[in-house]
């Protein structure tokens, strides 16, 4: 799915054209936003799926992202008093692009059987108009024969 949703974002001709003109997009990442409706995804799972999207894109496409490192995370680390100059506080950072995404399921569940539909949507977004640039998603659906499962 990451590897996906790279590729189409380094490829789409919005993001392009904003690189063409202006260089680099100044992005900052955020966690996944968990919509899921009976499973628990734990915060590391969750920036997982959008740090690998940042990591294939920094090996793939280095000069069209700059990436800027959320105020949390920033914070996290601040607190653990470490012997490394970590940069300006975030406040004096101004990323211009969010990359977000956004996992949400469906279940049906009856006597025989389960099913489950999963979407999972990236976006990344114009944090001065919150003009989405670019978009996709990822879908999967999975179903159990309850015998199996007993």
């Amino acid at each position: 799915m990451t590897e996906l949703m790279a590729r189409s974002l380094a490829a789409e001709p919005r993001v392009n054209e904003v690189y063409a003109k202006r260089g680099p997009l100044n992005v900052v990442v955020q966690p996944v936003e968990n919509n899921l409706t009976g499973e628990i995804l734990p915060a590391g799972q969750a920036e997982v799926f959008v740090a690998r999207v940042r990591y294939l894109l920094s090996k793939h496409e280095p000069q069209k992202f700059t990436w800027v490192m959320n105020r949390d995370s920033y914070y996290r680390l601040r607190n653990k008093e470490l012997d490394v100059d970590l940069g300006p506080a975030p406040e004096r950072i101004q990323p211009e692009y969010a990359l977000v995404a956004r996992f949400s399921s469906l279940a049906d569940e009856s006597s025989k059987r389960r099913s489950a539909a999963y979407l999972c949507v990236y976006q990344l977004t114009s944090i001065k108009d919150g003009a989405v640039i670019w978009t996709d998603k990822y879908e999967v659906k999975k179903t159990a024969v309850k015998g199996m499962l007993d």
